[in-house]
């Protein structure tokens, strides 16, 4: 359960730290501004894949018998498969699937972090 509150901290974070940035880069102009591109293309990749790393360890820490686990399970599906849709959905609209994209990882990291507090209570 441990790994799973590190793996949804550390999305809060990046979302925290991608905020900053985008806010940061919205002001840039000119050549300089080539410096954050790459960046920008790394920091929603690491939140992707620490909330959907998040979401699994969540899910296989709480087990099948757990009433968290279905509510995990969701989540770690919708981690994955939601930004991609948001995507596929907001393709033409990029501030619309950066902020529906942005608010579902922080959703999610959350209800992971929420867990990993009180799904052990539950438990004893």
């Amino acid at each position: 359960m441990g790994s799973a509150r590190g793996f949804a901290i550390a999305a809060i974070a990046l979302i925290a730290l991608n905020l900053a940035f985008r806010a940061i880069a919205s002001k840039c102009t000119g050549s300089a501004c080539d410096a954050y591109i790459p960046i920008s293309a790394l920091i929603p990749l690491l939140i992707f894949v620490a909330v959907a790393v998040a979401a699994g360890l969540g899910t296989a820490s709480a087990g099948r018998r757990s009433p968290w686990f279905p509510l995990l399970l969701a989540l770690t599906v919708i981690s994955v498969a939601g930004p991609i849709a948001a995507l596929l959905i907001f393709r033409d609209s990029p501030d619309a699937f950066v902020a529906t994209g942005t608010g579902l990882e922080l959703v999610i990291a959350v209800i992971v972090l929420a867990y990993t507090f009180l799904g052990k209570q539950q438990r004893a």
